[in-house]
């Protein structure tokens, strides 16, 4: 079929607003595929170590690579460790049957007293025991807690003077809170 005068260059027209629609639609794929890298990038980017300069893509991608492999190693290595001291604790020792002696650690922050103790399971106590030995001593709670894990209690508590003049007399607290855990 032949075509001539305003048949032909309406023809044309379609086809040229037909690749001019389909460059435009490459051109949004292109910048839409352009902006999730660059996103992706940035994810990667922000789970490495902080790096002083700005990267490359490639330099970007062999970094996370390394890191990658460093954080392997790294869980071979602790998971090894963590097999040598089982094997050293014996296979009798069970977790919950280790002793393990009380650590007690007092800091006086001036107006303020910070008490940590660590006890081994075998060996626990009642938080309000210790925060009865404060109140005692002067010391108002601000903040109590008890944290248990596989084989010991950490008790932590935070303190303040009632009267900020007088004061928290530490050596006394100390003394109670040793003759409690003894």
């Amino acid at each position: 079929m032949l075509l001539s005068g305003k048949g032909k260059e309406s023809i044309e027209k379609v086809m040229e607003h037909g690749s001019v629609s389909s460059r435009i639609n490459r051109c949004l794929i292109e910048r839409e595929r352009r902006r999730h890298m660059k996103s992706l990038s940035s994810q990667l980017s922000a789970l490495l170590p902080p790096q002083p300069t700005k990267m490359s893509m490639p330099e970007l991608v062999d970094q996370a690579t390394a890191y990658v492999k460093e954080l392997q190693q790294n869980l071979e290595k602790f998971k090894q460790m963590k097999v040598e001291m089982k094997e050293k604790r014996g296979p009798g020792c069970s977790k919950r049957s280790r002793k393990i002696s009380p650590v007690l650690n007092i800091t006086d922050l001036g107006s303020h007293l910070e008490v940590n103790l660590i006890t081994g399971l075998n060996k626990r106590f009642a938080l309000s025991d210790l925060i009865s030995i404060l109140q005692e001593e002067g010391a108002e709670i601000i903040s109590a807690a008890c944290q248990y894990t596989e084989d010991r209690a950490i008790y932590t508590i935070l303190s303040q003077a009632i009267y900020p003049r007088i004061g928290i007399a530490t050596s006394s607290v100390h003394e109670r809170l040793k003759s409690l855990i003894c």
